[in-house]
């Protein structure tokens, strides 16, 4: 039972449809956290172009080349072709020699390879702080702990891997109240569950750090009530160390549902207030930040660690060790495997995430990165009725047609008509899907996991989506060469009417002064003369 005190209430709101699919987070949520062993290899991806700092910064920082040899959270930088000329995401996990930067795959739904590095441990470890820790950080300005997470390269950890420096600058002094995304919905997954319990002092911490930068004066917990342990590691926290504190804390416990760590869904829950069609939680003054990356802010400003590694779910019925580990970035399915005693030859799916928001992953090869909090090692003979259901959403075919029952739409969360806009993306109608609110789609999968048809509706809704981003990126295209054409068309036509001017003028000039010059008989005689004797002297000259 949860004792309510005046720092635990209990949402008295609710948000359109969800589901309840089975938990089956037993299997890792009671487990102490551990450490995966190194691995003696990783493949780190460069996230992106380093756009925010100048030329000038990243000519003082040292880039990364091959045969290079890097300490424990480094960031590995690259020379690129954009102006800003470098790249930089990832940070060394741990001292080691730089052996490849190329493109690799590294599991994105659409197949395409990314740029990346791959580094190789050597035999003298350290893991002493690469930043500088600030042993005082409430005296800190909010651009300077901005900096510092920006130079950890911290990313949103429940899956959007949003930078969260932009987020927090961009909503800085409009936001009144930081929300703690504890809810942690979908089934398997409880590496969120696992930190609060044992680093809350921590998440707390963190939170307070982006409630400063953000000038927010209230923060908000929301988690779900099965999860009594971590309601309890968060009270105690607040209550012994941040109780006097301005901002004031809450958690605020909401009923175990699915998908009610959607951050609309969340934000109804909490407050009682939707967000606006095609809007952001911060026209409510609200932001919304996951425990982890919390968690990852204190390290990085307090301890002076940037994001290298995150606690990771190895679950399902094929692990053997199922429980919440702490794994680098950049190891690879082959070694988690092999440390878990996990046959790879026996099981039939691996799932990055969860079984219904996830991704199923086909090569063993491929590394952990920023947006894994969940792998599940499956065999699929073993699977119970409610997980076959959970992963109708990961699913590509083998469906039935739809007989319009509505189930879809009595779940959807989002308050939308799944299988209005199934039958739009099937027949490729865009501007339909588009006017049917198609990117409100938060894409939980509660529609698939419902359908007696069994059509993996959020996979169509994930192709219409490209399509219509795709199509928009070629008609801006198209556009820009459009007006292209036609400033080339105006500039020659302009250019003609300049050189017919500038001839027009020569030629005025030149009879002006034909006109302007007096008759000179003699010269013109004299002219003659002096050229009649210059051909008789070269002809005497010859001679």
């Amino acid at each position: 039972m949860i004792n309510q005190t005046n720092i635990i209430k209990f949402s008295k709101y609710e948000f359109h449809g969800g589901i309840h699919p089975e938990q089956n987070k037993l299997f890792s949520a009671d487990a102490v956290s551990k450490i995966i062993p190194l691995a003696n290899e990783l493949l780190l991806p460069l996230y992106s172009t380093a756009a925010n700092h100048n030329k000038h910064e990243l000519d003082n920082q040292q880039r990364t080349s091959i045969g290079d040899q890097v300490h424990f959270g480094q960031a590995l930088m690259i020379q690129s072709n954009s102006n800003s000329s470098a790249k930089t995401k990832s940070h060394a996990p741990y001292d080691a020699e730089v052996l490849e930067i190329s493109e690799q795959n590294l599991g994105h739904p659409s197949g395409l390879k990314s740029l990346s590095i791959r580094i190789k441990k050597t035999e003298n470890q350290s893991k002493n702080p690469f930043l500088k820790p600030f042993d005082n950080w409430q005296s800190e300005s909010s651009d300077v702990l901005l900096h510092r997470i920006e130079e950890a390269a911290i990313v949103g950890l429940g899956g959007a891997v949003f930078p969260t420096h932009i987020k927090l600058a961009v909503y800085k002094r409009s936001i009144n109240t930081l929300i703690i995304n504890a809810m942690e919905c979908e089934p398997y997954i409880t590496c969120d569950h696992r930190l609060m319990i044992e680093q809350a002092d921590a998440i707390l911490e963190g939170a307070l750090i982006a409630a400063k930068i953000v000038e927010a004066n209230k923060i908000l917990i929301g988690i779900e009530d099965n999860k009594p342990q971590a309601i309890l590691a968060l009270e105690t926290s607040i209550v012994q160390s941040h109780k006097s504190t301005n901002p004031t804390i809450n958690i605020i416990v909401a009923p175990t549902e699915y998908p009610s760590g959607g951050e609309k869904q969340l934000i109804q829950l909490l407050t009682g207030k939707e967000v606006p069609n095609k809007s952001y939680p911060a026209s409510l003054g609200i932001i919304v930040q996951n425990p982890a990356t919390l968690y990852a802010i204190k390290k990085a400003v307090v301890d002076g660690f940037p994001l290298t590694e995150r606690l990771v779910t190895l679950t399902g019925n094929a692990c053997g060790n199922p429980g919440n580990y702490w794994i680098p970035f950049g190891t690879s399915i082959e070694h988690i495997s092999s440390q878990l005693a996990i046959d790879l030859t026996s099981t039939d799916e691996i799932i990055f995430g969860g079984p219904l928001m996830g991704q199923l992953i086909n090569d063993t090869a491929i590394p952990t990165n920023k947006s894994t909090n969940c792998i599940i090692f499956n065999t699929t003979k073993n699977l119970t009725e409610g997980e076959i259901n959970s992963r109708l959403s990961l699913l590509p075919d083998g469906h039935l047609a739809c007989i319009r029952c509505g189930q879809c739409e009595t779940v959807c969360p989002a308050s939308l008509i799944p299988q209005q806009l199934y039958w739009f993306a099937k027949t490729e109608q865009w501007n339909e899907l588009e006017q049917q609110s198609l990117f409100d789609c938060i894409e939980c999968g509660a529609c698939s996991y419902v359908c007696p048809s069994e059509i993996p509706l959020v996979g169509y809704y994930r192709f219409a989506k490209s399509q219509i981003q795709s199509n928009s990126i070629k008609l801006i295209n198209s556009d820009k060469a459009k007006q292209r054409f036609e400033n080339r068309e105006v500039r020659l036509i302009r250019e003609k009417f300049e050189l017919d001017a500038k001839r027009r003028k020569t030629a005025a000039a030149r009879r002006k002064a034909a006109e302007q010059k007096p008759e000179d008989p003699e010269g013109k005689k004299t002219a003659i003369q002096d050229a009649l004797a210059r051909v008789k002297k070269n002809r005497e000259n010859t001679s």
